[in-house]
């Protein structure tokens, strides 16, 4: 599988833009040389700032096992570029990829003058409309929302997880800057969802639903979930939506955030059968749930040794990384591998670590965005830090020092559990 566009790039001997560049015009001028696929088949467009994967994949889990084809588009890889598009969780192939990368260059893909990402969307809305013929495509916006390449579409329904300080350079600098760009995907008379529970941007949220007379709902007016038991691995809860309770669900990713998520998904899944687009089955819907993972989100890679990853990218993130070790892992002696992105806001969320790590480890990897070790080490007031710039020397003695008492907590960017995840794993097998 390729690693990388550039990798396909080399191989095909394409050209397109690798800088974030926003906006619709460039997106819809080239899918409509390709017979504008986005609009032949029913989508759920997934935006906010955090929880939009985890979602993705709740929701992904009950339609495949409700008997649906679904095909999902997430960024970024969790380790091949392939892996961003798949069908019923089978990526797509390094053949079915240069194929449509010809195609598209028949079509006048180099004078489109695409980013990668645009590339990408354009190719899920392609594979999942003329290749696979999907029953559903769940695509989850890349950046902000209104101006977003996903925004191109009309879907059958819209999720917002939440809004946080999150690419404040392109997005805005207040939450209600913020909300007004991730509310941007909300459609005229489509429904909306939302996990949104902030005042500033729920107001924002629903001005726009009200503008686009869009029916929306959200977690704790219209749905909500109390968290009953907390599993050896994974969640216990109910499901309440006005009169309807859906007791005892679990779900086996780990969290109170997860479940927050899961909540999202099934209130998706009740909107989606209201619109007659879907047969509710409700064991179907408890087996889609509790078989939904998400590579890299709190997701654990080796029991002995303990060794958790999980893409904390945010403030809100790293909040919900932190309440949910300190629930589960209290009694363990805590070392952290971090490394993030220069336009994060590293000192909170170095601080929120702080709070739990035993010891530290900063480093980096490489991507044009990430922050030097040594940056990030120097922002920290950790008594026991220590910096390393190669990442797999970071990781290895990591792992090194690990026992019965102590876990390893891999955390930061997505772009980073993206590039070591994969080596880890490997790494873990090996030991």
């Amino acid at each position: 599988m390729f690693t990388s566009f550039k990798e396909l790039q080399k191989h095909l001997n394409f050209t397109m833009k690798s800088e974030i560049s926003l906006g619709l015009e460039r997106m819809t001028h080239f899918l409509a040389k390709v017979g504008n696929p986005q609009d032949q088949i029913k989508i759920v467009h997934i935006g906010g700032t955090n929880g939009k994967g985890s979602t993705l994949r709740f929701l992904e889990s009950v339609l495949n096992e409700m008997g649906n084809r679904v095909g999902t588009f997430h960024s970024p890889a969790y380790q091949y570029i392939n892996d961003q598009v798949s069908v019923d969780g089978e990526y797509i192939s390094d053949k079915e990829m240069v194929e449509m990368i010809e195609l598209f260059k028949e079509k006048g893909l180099e004078e489109a003058g695409l980013t990668e990402f645009e590339l990408q969307t354009a190719m899920a809305f392609y594979y999942f409309a003329c290749v696979k013929k999907v029953d559903f495509a769940l695509i989850e916006v890349g950046l902000g929302g209104r101006e977003d390449s996903t925004n191109v579409m009309k879907p059958v329904l819209s999720i917002i997880t939440n809004v946080g300080y999150d690419h404040i350079g392109f997005l805005g600098t207040t939450i209600k800057e913020i909300a007004y760009q991730k509310a941007g995907i909300i459609k005229k008379g489509i429904p909306v969802i939302s996990g949104e529970q902030k005042v500033q941007a729920k107001e924002v949220i629903k001005a726009e639903a009200e503008t686009t007379n869009s029916p929306i709902s959200f977690i704790g007016e219209d749905f909500s979930y109390t968290i009953f038991q907390t599993e050896q691995v994974g969640e216990a809860f109910t499901f309440h939506a006005g009169e309807k309770s859906i007791e005892d669900l679990r779900i086996s990713m780990q969290g109170e955030h997860q479940v927050a998520n899961a909540a999202l998904a099934i209130q998706a899944v009740l909107t989606l059968t209201e619109l007659g687009l879907v047969e509710y089955e409700e064991k179907r819907l408890r087996a889609g749930l509790m078989k939904a993972i998400h590579p890299g989100r709190f997701e654990v890679i080796s029991n002995s040794p303990l060794i958790i990853m999980d893409g904390a990218h945010n403030e809100e993130a790293m909040d919900a990384l932190v309440r949910s070790v300190e629930r589960r892992y209290s009694t363990r002696r805590i070392i952290v591998v971090f490394s993030g992105l220069k336009d994060k806001p590293l000192d909170s969320m170095v601080k929120k670590l702080e709070k739990l790590a035993s010891e530290i480890i900063f480093t980096s990897f490489h991507f044009p965005r990430a922050a030097l070790a040594e940056d990030i080490f120097l922002r920290s007031h950790h008594e026991k830090k220590r910096f390393e710039e190669d990442w797999k020397i970071a990781m290895n003695a990591a792992v090194s020092r690990l026992d019965d008492d102590s876990m390893l907590l891999v955390t930061g960017s997505l772009y980073f559990i993206s590039e070591t995840r994969s080596y880890l794993t490997r790494r873990i097998e090996n030991i």
